[in-house]
Protein backbone atom coordinates (compact mmCIF):
# COMPACT_ATOMS: atom_id res chain seq x y z
CA UNK A 1 0.00 0.00 0.00
CA UNK A 2 1.42 3.38 -1.05
CA UNK A 3 0.52 5.90 1.63
CA UNK A 4 1.95 8.76 -0.40
CA UNK A 5 -0.47 7.97 -3.21
CA UNK A 6 -3.25 7.60 -0.63
CA UNK A 7 -2.60 11.18 0.51
CA UNK A 8 -2.21 12.74 -2.95
CA UNK A 9 -4.94 10.95 -4.89
CA UNK A 10 -7.94 12.28 -2.89
CA UNK A 11 -6.61 15.81 -3.41
CA UNK A 12 -6.36 15.25 -7.16
CA UNK A 13 -9.93 13.95 -7.23
CA UNK A 14 -11.50 16.63 -5.04
CA UNK A 15 -9.61 19.73 -6.19
CA UNK A 16 -10.98 19.67 -9.74
CA UNK A 17 -14.57 18.72 -8.90
CA UNK A 18 -16.39 21.30 -6.76
CA UNK A 19 -19.60 19.26 -6.73
CA UNK A 20 -17.80 16.86 -4.39
CA UNK A 21 -17.41 19.76 -1.96
CA UNK A 22 -21.19 20.08 -1.81
CA UNK A 23 -21.63 16.36 -1.26
CA UNK A 24 -18.87 16.41 1.34
CA UNK A 25 -20.53 19.26 3.21
CA UNK A 26 -23.91 17.52 3.19
CA UNK A 27 -22.41 14.15 4.10
CA UNK A 28 -20.55 15.72 7.00
CA UNK A 29 -23.86 16.82 8.50
CA UNK A 30 -22.10 19.02 11.06
CA UNK A 31 -24.66 21.67 11.92
CA UNK A 32 -24.65 23.32 15.31
CA UNK A 33 -27.02 25.82 16.85
CA UNK A 34 -25.44 27.81 19.66
CA UNK A 35 -28.12 29.65 21.54
CA UNK A 36 -26.73 32.21 23.96
CA UNK A 37 -28.31 32.27 27.38
CA UNK A 38 -28.17 34.78 30.16
CA UNK A 39 -29.45 34.79 33.68
CA UNK A 40 -31.92 37.42 34.83
CA UNK A 41 -32.35 38.39 38.44
CA UNK A 42 -36.04 38.70 39.13
CA UNK A 43 -37.12 40.13 42.43
CA UNK A 44 -34.93 41.61 45.11
CA UNK A 45 -31.23 40.78 45.29
CA UNK A 46 -30.26 38.19 47.84
CA UNK A 47 -27.01 36.86 49.20
CA UNK A 48 -24.30 35.80 46.78
CA UNK A 49 -24.69 32.12 47.56
CA UNK A 50 -28.43 31.92 46.88
CA UNK A 51 -30.28 31.23 43.65
CA UNK A 52 -30.84 34.38 41.58
CA UNK A 53 -32.55 32.93 38.53
CA UNK A 54 -36.21 33.22 37.55
CA UNK A 55 -38.73 31.54 39.78
CA UNK A 56 -40.96 28.68 38.69
CA UNK A 57 -43.90 31.08 38.53
CA UNK A 58 -42.03 33.35 36.13
CA UNK A 59 -41.11 30.39 33.91
CA UNK A 60 -44.75 29.28 33.85
CA UNK A 61 -45.84 32.78 32.86
CA UNK A 62 -43.26 32.88 30.06
CA UNK A 63 -44.42 29.47 28.82
CA UNK A 64 -48.09 30.42 28.95
CA UNK A 65 -47.43 33.62 27.01
CA UNK A 66 -45.11 32.13 24.38
CA UNK A 67 -45.79 28.40 24.18
CA UNK A 68 -46.84 28.62 20.52
CA UNK A 69 -43.47 30.14 19.59
CA UNK A 70 -41.57 27.60 21.69
CA UNK A 71 -43.40 24.65 20.14
CA UNK A 72 -43.01 26.13 16.66
CA UNK A 73 -39.27 26.65 17.08
CA UNK A 74 -38.79 23.13 18.44
CA UNK A 75 -40.81 21.71 15.54
CA UNK A 76 -38.67 23.64 13.03
CA UNK A 77 -35.48 22.36 14.68
CA UNK A 78 -36.75 18.77 14.55
CA UNK A 79 -37.80 19.06 10.90
CA UNK A 80 -34.52 20.73 9.94
CA UNK A 81 -32.54 18.06 11.75
CA UNK A 82 -34.47 15.31 9.98
CA UNK A 83 -33.96 16.93 6.57
CA UNK A 84 -30.23 17.33 7.20
CA UNK A 85 -30.02 13.70 8.31
CA UNK A 86 -31.74 12.48 5.13
CA UNK A 87 -29.53 14.67 2.94
CA UNK A 88 -26.47 13.41 4.79
CA UNK A 89 -27.41 9.77 4.16
CA UNK A 90 -27.96 10.37 0.44
CA UNK A 91 -24.83 12.48 0.01
CA UNK A 92 -22.71 9.87 1.80
CA UNK A 93 -23.57 7.19 -0.72
CA UNK A 94 -23.15 9.62 -3.60
CA UNK A 95 -19.67 10.79 -2.69
CA UNK A 96 -18.46 7.25 -1.96
CA UNK A 97 -19.59 6.04 -5.38
CA UNK A 98 -18.20 9.17 -7.05
CA UNK A 99 -14.80 8.66 -5.42
CA UNK A 100 -14.51 5.19 -6.92
CA UNK A 101 -15.59 6.34 -10.37
CA UNK A 102 -13.18 9.28 -10.41
CA UNK A 103 -10.37 7.11 -9.07
CA UNK A 104 -10.88 4.96 -12.17
CA UNK A 105 -10.83 8.14 -14.33
CA UNK A 106 -14.46 7.84 -15.33
CA UNK A 107 -16.79 10.77 -15.86
CA UNK A 108 -19.26 11.26 -13.05
CA UNK A 109 -21.66 14.11 -12.36
CA UNK A 110 -23.62 15.44 -9.42
CA UNK A 111 -26.94 14.08 -10.65
CA UNK A 112 -25.55 10.59 -11.16
CA UNK A 113 -23.90 10.63 -7.75
CA UNK A 114 -27.10 11.84 -6.11
CA UNK A 115 -29.14 9.05 -7.69
CA UNK A 116 -26.57 6.50 -6.57
CA UNK A 117 -26.72 7.88 -3.04
CA UNK A 118 -30.51 7.80 -3.06
CA UNK A 119 -30.48 4.05 -3.73
CA UNK A 120 -28.43 3.28 -0.61
CA UNK A 121 -29.64 6.17 1.54
CA UNK A 122 -31.99 4.14 3.72
CA UNK A 123 -29.30 1.58 4.55
CA UNK A 124 -26.82 4.34 5.39
CA UNK A 125 -29.48 5.77 7.71
CA UNK A 126 -29.91 2.39 9.38
CA UNK A 127 -26.16 2.05 9.74
CA UNK A 128 -25.90 5.46 11.40
CA UNK A 129 -28.68 4.63 13.84
CA UNK A 130 -27.14 1.25 14.69
CA UNK A 131 -23.73 2.84 15.23
CA UNK A 132 -25.27 5.50 17.46
CA UNK A 133 -27.00 2.88 19.59
CA UNK A 134 -23.78 0.91 19.96
CA UNK A 135 -21.87 4.07 20.85
CA UNK A 136 -24.14 5.09 23.71
CA UNK A 137 -24.10 1.70 25.47
CA UNK A 138 -20.63 2.25 27.02
CA UNK A 139 -21.75 5.72 28.05
CA UNK A 140 -24.57 4.25 30.13
CA UNK A 141 -22.14 1.79 31.72
CA UNK A 142 -19.70 4.56 32.61
CA UNK A 143 -22.51 6.70 33.98
CA UNK A 144 -23.74 3.83 36.16
CA UNK A 145 -20.25 3.23 37.55
CA UNK A 146 -19.70 6.93 38.28
CA UNK A 147 -23.08 7.09 40.00
CA UNK A 148 -22.12 4.02 42.00
CA UNK A 149 -18.89 5.73 43.07
CA UNK A 150 -20.80 8.83 44.19
CA UNK A 151 -23.37 6.81 46.12
CA UNK A 152 -20.68 4.56 47.56
CA UNK A 153 -18.74 7.57 48.82
CA UNK A 154 -21.66 8.38 51.12
CA UNK A 155 -21.40 5.05 52.91
CA UNK A 156 -17.99 3.50 52.31
CA UNK A 157 -14.70 4.84 51.01
CA UNK A 158 -13.73 1.37 49.78
CA UNK A 159 -16.88 1.13 47.67
CA UNK A 160 -16.23 4.56 46.20
CA UNK A 161 -12.66 3.62 45.29
CA UNK A 162 -13.78 0.33 43.78
CA UNK A 163 -16.45 1.91 41.62
CA UNK A 164 -14.04 4.69 40.68
CA UNK A 165 -11.41 2.22 39.48
CA UNK A 166 -14.02 0.30 37.52
CA UNK A 167 -15.20 3.55 35.95
CA UNK A 168 -11.62 4.44 34.96
CA UNK A 169 -11.12 1.03 33.35
CA UNK A 170 -14.48 1.33 31.61
CA UNK A 171 -13.50 4.73 30.22
CA UNK A 172 -10.26 3.34 28.77
CA UNK A 173 -11.98 0.31 27.26
CA UNK A 174 -14.85 2.43 25.94
CA UNK A 175 -12.44 4.87 24.32
CA UNK A 176 -10.75 2.02 22.45
CA UNK A 177 -14.17 0.67 21.46
CA UNK A 178 -15.34 4.09 20.22
CA UNK A 179 -12.21 4.49 18.09
CA UNK A 180 -12.66 1.03 16.57
CA UNK A 181 -16.37 1.67 16.07
CA UNK A 182 -15.62 4.91 14.22
CA UNK A 183 -13.26 3.19 11.80
CA UNK A 184 -15.58 0.19 11.36
CA UNK A 185 -18.41 2.63 10.62
CA UNK A 186 -16.38 4.24 7.84
CA UNK A 187 -15.65 0.85 6.30
CA UNK A 188 -19.25 -0.29 6.76
CA UNK A 189 -20.56 2.70 4.80
CA UNK A 190 -18.38 1.70 1.87
CA UNK A 191 -19.43 -1.93 2.14
CA UNK A 192 -23.07 -0.82 1.95
CA UNK A 193 -22.52 1.45 -1.05
CA UNK A 194 -19.89 -0.44 -3.04
CA UNK A 195 -20.73 -4.05 -2.21
CA UNK A 196 -24.47 -3.77 -1.52
CA UNK A 197 -23.94 -5.02 2.02
CA UNK A 198 -26.55 -5.22 4.74
CA UNK A 199 -26.32 -2.93 7.74
CA UNK A 200 -25.31 -5.23 10.60
CA UNK A 201 -23.23 -7.49 8.36
CA UNK A 202 -21.30 -4.51 6.96
CA UNK A 203 -20.49 -3.19 10.42
CA UNK A 204 -19.32 -6.64 11.49
CA UNK A 205 -17.14 -6.90 8.39
CA UNK A 206 -15.71 -3.47 9.19
CA UNK A 207 -14.53 -4.75 12.57
CA UNK A 208 -13.04 -7.83 10.90
CA UNK A 209 -11.09 -5.68 8.45
CA UNK A 210 -9.60 -3.80 11.39
CA UNK A 211 -8.60 -7.06 13.06
CA UNK A 212 -7.20 -8.63 9.91
CA UNK A 213 -5.21 -5.58 8.74
CA UNK A 214 -4.69 -3.64 11.94
CA UNK A 215 -1.29 -2.20 11.00
CA UNK A 216 -2.42 -0.81 7.64
CA UNK A 217 -5.69 0.55 9.04
CA UNK A 218 -4.06 2.12 12.10
CA UNK A 219 -1.36 3.79 10.03
CA UNK A 220 -3.88 5.11 7.53
CA UNK A 221 -6.04 6.43 10.38
CA UNK A 222 -3.06 8.15 12.04
CA UNK A 223 -2.16 9.84 8.75
CA UNK A 224 -5.68 11.24 8.46
CA UNK A 225 -5.55 12.44 12.08
CA UNK A 226 -2.30 14.27 11.35
CA UNK A 227 -3.83 15.80 8.22
CA UNK A 228 -6.90 16.85 10.20
CA UNK A 229 -4.73 18.64 12.76
CA UNK A 230 -2.86 20.45 10.00
CA UNK A 231 -6.13 21.40 8.30
CA UNK A 232 -7.54 22.63 11.62
CA UNK A 233 -4.56 24.96 12.02
CA UNK A 234 -4.99 26.13 8.43
CA UNK A 235 -8.70 26.77 9.08
CA UNK A 236 -7.85 28.91 12.10
CA UNK A 237 -5.40 30.96 10.03
CA UNK A 238 -7.94 31.26 7.21
CA UNK A 239 -10.62 32.42 9.65
CA UNK A 240 -8.35 35.17 10.97
CA UNK A 241 -7.29 36.25 7.48
CA UNK A 242 -10.89 36.42 6.25
CA UNK A 243 -12.20 37.99 9.47
CA UNK A 244 -9.88 41.02 9.15
CA UNK A 245 -11.44 42.42 5.94
CA UNK A 246 -14.89 41.37 7.17
CA UNK A 247 -14.40 43.37 10.37
CA UNK A 248 -13.02 46.29 8.36
CA UNK A 249 -16.14 46.21 6.20
CA UNK A 250 -18.34 46.30 9.28
CA UNK A 251 -16.44 49.24 10.79
CA UNK A 252 -16.56 51.03 7.45
CA UNK A 253 -20.33 50.65 7.34
CA UNK A 254 -20.60 52.00 10.88
CA UNK A 255 -18.39 54.99 10.03
CA UNK A 256 -20.46 55.90 6.97
CA UNK A 257 -23.98 55.03 8.09
CA UNK A 258 -23.95 54.63 11.83
CA UNK A 259 -25.75 51.66 13.33
CA UNK A 260 -27.78 51.01 10.17
CA UNK A 261 -24.65 50.99 8.04
CA UNK A 262 -22.92 48.70 10.52
CA UNK A 263 -25.83 46.22 10.42
CA UNK A 264 -25.96 46.19 6.60
CA UNK A 265 -22.21 45.99 6.09
CA UNK A 266 -21.82 43.54 8.97
CA UNK A 267 -24.44 41.26 7.44
CA UNK A 268 -22.57 41.17 4.13
CA UNK A 269 -19.30 40.59 5.99
CA UNK A 270 -20.80 37.75 8.02
CA UNK A 271 -22.19 36.07 4.90
CA UNK A 272 -18.80 36.43 3.19
CA UNK A 273 -16.92 34.99 6.18
CA UNK A 274 -19.38 32.14 6.68
CA UNK A 275 -19.39 31.33 2.97
CA UNK A 276 -15.60 31.03 2.80
CA UNK A 277 -15.47 28.81 5.87
CA UNK A 278 -18.32 26.58 4.67
CA UNK A 279 -16.68 26.08 1.28
CA UNK A 280 -13.40 25.18 2.97
CA UNK A 281 -15.17 22.81 5.36
CA UNK A 282 -17.01 21.13 2.48
CA UNK A 283 -13.79 20.70 0.52
CA UNK A 284 -12.00 19.04 3.42
CA UNK A 285 -15.00 16.87 4.23
CA UNK A 286 -14.94 15.68 0.62
CA UNK A 287 -11.21 15.00 0.85
CA UNK A 288 -11.69 13.01 4.05
CA UNK A 289 -14.50 10.94 2.53
CA UNK A 290 -12.47 10.16 -0.61
CA UNK A 291 -9.47 9.30 1.58
CA UNK A 292 -11.55 6.78 3.55
CA UNK A 293 -12.89 5.30 0.33
CA UNK A 294 -9.43 4.79 -1.15
CA UNK A 295 -8.12 3.43 2.15
CA UNK A 296 -11.02 0.99 2.23
CA UNK A 297 -10.34 -0.19 -1.31
CA UNK A 298 -6.66 -0.70 -0.52
CA UNK A 299 -7.42 -2.62 2.66
CA UNK A 300 -10.17 -4.61 0.97
CA UNK A 301 -7.71 -5.65 -1.71
CA UNK A 302 -5.28 -7.13 0.80
CA UNK A 303 -5.42 -10.92 1.24
CA UNK A 304 -7.34 -12.13 4.25
CA UNK A 305 -5.23 -13.94 6.85
CA UNK A 306 -5.24 -17.70 6.67
CA UNK A 307 -7.52 -19.43 9.13
CA UNK A 308 -5.78 -20.74 12.22
CA UNK A 309 -4.73 -24.33 11.69
CA UNK A 310 -5.22 -24.15 7.92
CA UNK A 311 -2.64 -25.90 5.72
CA UNK A 312 -0.97 -23.63 3.19
CA UNK A 313 -1.27 -24.93 -0.40
CA UNK A 314 1.85 -26.39 -1.92
CA UNK A 315 3.79 -24.22 -4.33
Amino acid sequence: MSYGHLIRRPFDIVARRPYLWLLGFLAGGATGFNLPSSGTNYGHPTTSGSYKGPSWTVLQNVWNANWEWVVGILACVVVLGFVLFVLSCIATGGIIRAAVEHDMDREYKLGTAWRAGYVTGWRIAGLKLLTFLLAIVPGFLIGALVLGAVVGAMSSAAAAVGFGLLAAVAILVSTAFWLALGVAFQFAQRLVVLEDGHVAQSLSTGFRLIRWHFKEVAFGWLILIALSIAVGIAFAILAVVVAIPAAALGFGGWAMGGMTGAIVAGSFAAVFLLGILLVAAGAYSAYSSVYWTLLFRNVRGLPAPAARGAIAPAA
